[in-house]
């Protein structure tokens, strides 16, 4: 499974490309952009082609998912609220919590798996050799998010991850889709 998470501020473009990745196999995009009102929310998901609606995931305004036939909603791992009866995804920053999680998600973010593309100084701590470990032990699925790029699939794919979940690779680089098809095209060797 291959996630896009939006760029948390405006890009030049946005909904070209996000509409290009789409066209280049784009399972989900994880709509992360919670300081947005929820008018400039509705205009941005209006802005992406019915078509794609249904691989959407919001991080905010979750009541929209309904409306709009969205696949669901992201949560923190504290999260206590309903959720609207679709996909559920959380975030989680150890492999402690997520043992410890008592949502029923249906995947979830781990990170940084590696060093971060996107924010400066957010550093990995993990050890490959344990989550490796750790995920051959558990049945959920653990999406590798922070620092994921094309010299890191092979990596990724070895320690066990469900996916990966992508954000400064693409949003940082100067042709996102052309980056986002060499990294899909990698990871589904």
């Amino acid at each position: 499974m291959i996630i896009l998470i939006s760029n948390p501020a405006p890009v030049k473009d946005e909904h070209k490309i996000i509409r290009q990745i789409f066209d280049e196999g784009l399972d989900v995009f994880h709509l992360r952009k919670k300081e947005y009102p929820e008018s400039e929310l509705r205009t941005f998901i209006e802005n992406i082609p019915g078509k794609y609606r249904g691989k959407i995931v919001l991080h905010s305004h979750y009541h929209l998912v309904t409306e709009y036939g969205l696949k669901g909603i992201h949560v923190p791992p504290t999260f206590k609220g309903e959720t609207p009866g679709r996909t559920l995804s959380v975030s989680f920053h150890t492999p402690e919590e997520i043992q410890k999680s008592e949502l029923p998600f249906d995947y979830g973010f781990l990170s940084p798996v590696f060093d971060s593309i996107s924010k400066e100084g957010y550093q990995s701590r993990f050890n490959t050799n344990e989550l490796k470990l750790f995920l051959k032990d558990i049945k959920a699925k653990i999406i590798a998010l922070g620092g994921i790029d094309e010299d890191k699939i092979e990596t990724v794919r070895d320690i066990g991850f469900s996916g990966i979940a992508l954000l400064g690779a693409i949003w940082q680089n100067e042709h996102p889709a052309d980056k986002f098809k060499r990294i899909k095209e990698r990871w589904m060797k």
